[in-house]
């Protein structure tokens, strides 16, 4: 079963990232700073790498725009049904929307290299430079509609577009990375050696973050946020995007790693939006570590799909 060959560890990492961090190893400060590390080192510079070094052209852009941003909109704008519920807040609206529009960039991004090791990287780096802004766009609006209004004394300046998009490190690195690309422009080998394994440990390191920030309180107490966010997001959201591949018939590697981007469950940092933002954070926790659990079932049938595409 070679998926389970990826998923395995994969999970074994996310589960050992949760026990470290509940008996509180190597210390409890320690799992903020490695999840800035991350964030804002690791990750940059393993997406700068592969889009310096990948072979983008304007028909991958716009394959990738439309198998991906759609269903993505379709996803989001079925979180508005919600909203025939009377008990349904606009606060916790904004935590279903965000777990129905955005992936988990650090377990896609293990899955790609493995399932298409030459261009896997790249392919995802190209996503992401799409992607990233396109949801961030997105969730920003939602929570600046419907977010509670949030004291912002405390020093820090509030999430706004410029800050949540133009500022993100994964976006600079996208940038930065696709400019020298198409420039031509070739770096020091030492550098790029450097770069290259400073890149590599970004995967562990974020899967294990992830596994730290899951939380198991009251996961059931917003019924109508899990299952709505959780079925779009996980189900409708790779189905439709692999509906899309056929329809287009899409090149065989950018197929397989666009449904598997759009089967990840939503991202950690949707948490951090929410909190600084207004939105139901608890809800949005629960909503993280209800969809990153059952994305364990889902992930395997749509890893299948990949695979035999």
């Amino acid at each position: 079963m070679e998926h389970l060959d990826i998923l395995t560890p994969l999970y074994l990492l996310i589960v050992l990232g949760f026990f470290l961090k509940r008996y509180k190893f190597p210390s409890i400060e320690f799992w903020p700073a490695i999840e800035r590390m991350t964030y804002y080192v690791l990750f940059p510079t393993l997406i700068f790498v592969a889009l310096l070094k990948a072979p983008v052209d304007l028909t991958m852009l716009g394959q990738i725009t439309i198998i991906i941003l759609i269903p993505t909109v379709i996803s989001g704008l079925f979180q508005w049904f919600g909203f025939l519920s009377p008990n349904l807040n606009g606060a916790t609206f904004t935590s279903m929307f965000q777990g129905a529009v955005r992936n988990n960039t650090a377990i896609s991004l293990v899955i790609a290299s493995w399932l298409v090791p030459d261009s896997g990287l790249a392919i995802m780096a190209v996503i992401m430079l799409i992607m990233i802004p396109a949801v961030n766009f997105m969730s920003i609006f939602v929570l600046l509609k419907y977010g509670k209004i949030i004291d912002q004394t405390n020093g820090k300046a509030p999430v706004t577009f410029r800050s949540g998009v133009f500022k993100n490190p994964l976006i600079v690195a996208c940038l930065l990375g696709l400019l020298l690309n198409m420039l031509e422009v070739s770096l020091p080998k030492s550098i790029l050696n450097t770069a290259e394994f400073l890149g590599r440990s970004a995967l562990p390191f974020a899967l294990l973050a992830v596994g730290a920030g899951l939380t198991f309180r009251s996961i059931l107490k917003q019924k109508l946020a899990l299952s709505l966010s959780s079925i779009t997001r996980l189900v409708l959201t790779p189905f439709l995007c692999w509906m899309l591949c056929l329809l287009l018939n899409v090149e065989a590697d950018i197929a397989k790693i666009a449904i598997i981007f759009c089967a990840m469950p939503t991202a950690v940092s949707s948490y951090i939006l929410a909190r600084q933002m207004g939105g139901d954070s608890e809800t949005m926790a629960q909503i993280i570590t209800f969809q990153t659990t059952l994305a364990a079932l889902t992930l395997p049938m749509f890893l299948i799909v990949a695979q035999q595409y």
